[in-house]
């Protein structure tokens, strides 16, 4: 008994090593090994670091979504951290060493004019692209074809508000203060007038002031003859708010326009009740309703637990635009990413709908905020 027990176990034992023997393992599928190599120039230190650290997170957030999902093209997006410390001067080292040593593929940064224009060179010549979170200096881009931008100039502001006061507030009639040592004001209006003359709208009245002045007096009275029904301000929250009192004063009804040159809560100090109902532009705000936003702070709470700024929502958005190069060049070659970079059209980021123009800066939407009961909120979202 026992005997053909143990026959009957062998011959089991025999059947299954058989059959494990008549199929071969199926290979898994790997990811390469092989990573795209990215390199960050941002303030990790000094006086900028809080907003180096809030624009890691951004970047961080977008390259751990897309890594957890495949990654692209079957590799891994690897980010290089360089830190500028809030100063130019280490920048050429971080950019040399990216462009020839690590070879990456793409730069994401820096985060100031100052550090852009000394990084903007170095990765042009090399042939590297190049996209600058919040650098708004207009020359920046004109350096190269390699050179972007994820925000936009400061002067496309008065397209925004052109729009605004045109579409959505239905006013005809504007008039417009501003520093005559502000470079890009006069190139702002400009834009503004072109935006708002699209709605039928008409520019009565521009007065100009010395950087130095305090009285606004004699600017206020020109305005009071043209009645305006929306008034454009494109100096700083200081200046903008006593232009505000001092209408006020003089008995001038008028809604005022700003750019994100304003900070609300000194607006308010300076400005008082005449700030009231004012609208101002931004880059993101954390109330904005669009799908894509409310994934983005999503994703933004589940790791940071804290609502996201501007300065994350732009780095979302810098990383995002080279992914989606990457993938519509099907390569990593970085004369094939700028190539892909500069057709992109409409892609949609969270700061706003992405094309560039022949500049390489972008033509997008942005964020429209009105100060009610002494505070900003959103009040919508402008596209082109």
């Amino acid at each position: 008994m026992i005997k053909r027990l143990l026959v009957a176990l062998i011959a089991i034992l025999l059947i299954i090593i058989a059959l494990s023997g008549c199929t071969e393992p199926v290979p898994v599928k790997k990811k390469s090994e092989e990573t795209i190599k990215i390199g960050l120039i941002l303030p990790m230190q000094g006086d900028l670091e809080a907003y180096g650290v809030l624009s890691k997170r951004g970047i961080d957030l977008l390259v751990d979504e897309v890594n957890s999902t495949g990654g692209v093209l079957g590799r891994d997006i690897e980010v290089i951290p360089g830190d500028d410390a809030s100063n130019p001067n280490g920048v050429p080292h971080i950019a040399t060493e990216y462009t020839r040593i690590r070879k990456v593929s793409a730069i994401v940064g820096p985060f100031t004019d100052q550090s852009a224009l000394v990084a903007a060179p170095i990765a042009n010549r090399d042939g590297v692209p190049l996209i600058t979170i919040r650098s708004s200096e207009p020359n920046i881009t004109t350096i190269g074809k390699y050179i972007f931008r994820a925000c936009y100039v400061d002067a496309y502001q008065g397209t925004i508000l052109g729009r605004f006061a045109g579409r959505d507030l239905k006013a005809k009639r504007a008039a417009i203060i501003y520093n005559s040592g502000d470079q890009s004001a006069k190139q702002l209006i400009d834009n503004f007038r072109r935006a708002f003359a699209s709605y039928d709208g008409e520019v009565a009245l521009v007065q100009a002031y010395d950087s130095n002045a305090t009285d606004f007096t004699e600017q206020l009275k020109e305005v009071a003859k043209v009645k305006p029904e929306v008034m454009l301000l494109t100096d700083f929250d200081d200046k903008s708010g006593v232009i505000m009192k001092k209408a006020a004063d003089m008995g001038i009804k008028c809604t005022f326009l700003g750019t994100d040159f304003w900070n609300t809560t000194n607006l308010v100090k300076v400005a008082g009740p005449a700030a009231e109902g004012s609208y101002f532009t931004a880059h993101f705000s954390a109330d904005d309703p669009n799908k894509k936003v409310r994934e983005f702070i999503d994703l933004y709470k589940g790791d940071y637990v804290a609502e996201p700024e501007a300065s994350a929502a732009l780095s979302y958005d810098a990383i995002s635009l080279i992914v989606e190069a990457i993938k519509r060049a099907n390569s990593v070659n970085p004369e094939k990413i700028r190539a892909a970079l500069a057709g992109i059209k409409k892609f949609e980021g969270v700061t706003g709908t992405y094309s560039f123009d022949d500049e390489r800066n972008p033509v997008k939407g942005g964020i429209i905020m009105k100060v009610k009961n002494g505070r900003s909120v959103f009040e919508k979202r402008i596209e082109p």
